[in-house]
């Protein structure tokens, strides 16, 4: 026994081993086809990543150890090319270009130099890419740090900064009251009427007298039927003895005889007829009896309790009862204006106080419920809040602008350099780079000039810091 136990303890082991192996060279055969896949179209970094994970999972697998060698050495020879070019590109002034070069080139070799490059014209870059202004002394004074805190504005006290003026409308208050009529109902007195459960109980003796009587005639009906059955049964049986007699007679001839036997055999059968149908009437008649006595039972039953209700019953009398609800809207609204350039930028803002309440009510039990309202003093506080957000949906307008301007003056390009470098700047303005459709346009214009054998990850590259 022990050593059946055993057998198959190993034979449960060499199965789960198989299975591991199997699905292990499962995984490794497709990560290598997908290698080899990228291989075939050129995609070296892809390729790269396949064929490192399946060395991962066979260790020890020559062809994939030199899959691996043969597609790093082939991405190396497009790194090193591209390298060339981003050097290229920032000796023609391409800066734009060879920001995302350098940026590709750093990822891949993590080089120190295409580092500092990368970073230098990033940071030139940026610089022209972000919008700079500087606040007007006139209007309203809005805090420096409102401006700074919107990515793709530069604080700047540069000749061309665009001055950026605010100013704001006296802030109007408004108080806006409306009443609402409700109605609910209430218990306004008191009447006797004839107790419900009482009328109840009276259609119901009443009801179970009416099957009663229906039972009774039912009882009757078949109490005839069996005597009639029984006399029947009796008549028949005497016919039955008559003809026993009659065949026992010695000198009948035998014309006579088969004529009393073959009377004999009906009267039997006639009696048997008889007999089960006695039985059967007599079976529904004991049920009928059966339910009679229920039914009378629980007559009688409905009658005792009858009898200890009370005949009237007092009932809370309803009544409609209409009340007024106060509503209350207190509001504070004034319009932001932002200038720049001679152009006037307005943005509402508006902030309110709403609540609703009514008097006591006593007959329906509803409690004095106060309006509790924001003055003009409290909104004025509110209003400021919102003023700062406003400000900042103004100045976020004006990064999204700057970001469409370029992407507008790149599709009216001629050359190619040029809407390149443009669609960077797009990209450049604020953190989150450039959009999807943007994104893709520069990802395609760096494949149809390198190739694709690294992945250009165009926002990545954009913003490695």
């Amino acid at each position: 026994m022990a050593n059946l136990k055993t057998s198959i303890h190993q034979h449960k082991l060499w199965l789960v081993i198989t299975c591991l192996l199997i699905l292990n060279g499962c995984a490794h055969q497709n990560l290598t086809d997908a290698g080899q896949q990228f291989m075939a179209q050129q995609q070296f970094e892809l390729a790269v990543a396949k064929f490192s994970a399946a060395a991962k999972e066979e260790p020890d697998n020559k062809e994939t150890a030199q899959q691996l060698a043969h597609a790093t050495s082939q991405l190396n020879n497009w790194i090193g090319n591209l390298e060339q070019q981003a050097v290229l590109a920032q000796k023609n002034q391409q800066l734009a270009k060879s920001l995302l070069l350098y940026g590709k080139v750093f990822q891949i070799t993590r080089s120190p130099v295409a580092n500092s490059r990368y970073k230098a014209i990033h940071q030139k870059l940026r610089a022209q890419s972000v919008l700079d202004v500087s606040l007007s002394n006139k209007g309203l004074k809005i805090r420096p740090q409102q401006v700074s805190e919107v990515d793709g504005l530069l604080l700047s006290s540069k000749r061309y900064a665009r001055v950026l003026k605010f100013s704001q409308s006296t802030p109007i208050f408004d108080i806006e009251q409306s009443t609402t009529t409700l109605q609910t109902q209430y218990v306004s007195g008191r009447q006797t009427i004839v107790n419900p459960e009482l009328l109840k109980l009276q259609d119901a003796i009443a009801h179970n007298e009416e099957l009663e009587h229906d039972t009774d005639d039912k009882i009757d009906y078949l109490s005839r039927k069996i005597r009639q059955l029984q006399h029947t049964k009796n008549t028949q049986k005497t016919q039955t003895s008559s003809l026993i007699t009659q065949l026992t007679a010695s000198n009948l001839s035998s014309v006579k005889k088969l004529q009393l036997e073959q009377h004999l055999a009906t009267v039997n059968y006639s009696l048997a007829q008889t007999t089960n149908q006695l039985q059967d009437r007599q079976h529904s008649l004991n049920t009928l009896r059966q339910l009679d006595r229920r039914q009378l039972e629980e007559t009688n039953a409905l009658a005792h309790d009858l009898a200890y209700l009370s005949p009237t019953v007092q009932v809370p009398v309803y009544s409609d009862y209409q009340y007024q609800i106060q509503h209350q809207t207190n509001s504070l609204a004034a319009t932001l204006y932002l200038t720049i350039n001679n152009q006037v930028r307005p943005a509402s803002i508006r902030v309110e106080s709403t609540d609703q309440g009514h008097a006591a009510h006593p007959a329906i039990e509803l409690a004095h419920d106060p309006m509790i309202l924001s003055n003009k003093n409290q909104l004025a506080a509110q209003l400021n809040q919102q003023r700062d957000l406003a400000v900042k949906r103004l100045l976020t307008e004006l990064v999204d602008e700057r970001k469409l301007d370029f992407y507008h003056q790149s599709q009216q390009a001629i050359n190619s350099d040029k809407r390149l470098a443009l669609l960077i700047k797009h990209g450049l303005v604020t953190r989150d780079g450039a959009n999807k459709q943007v994104s893709e346009q520069i990802k395609q214009m760096l494949i149809l000039e390198y190739g694709n054998g690294g992945e250009f990850t165009i926002n990545k590259l954009l913003h490695l810091y």
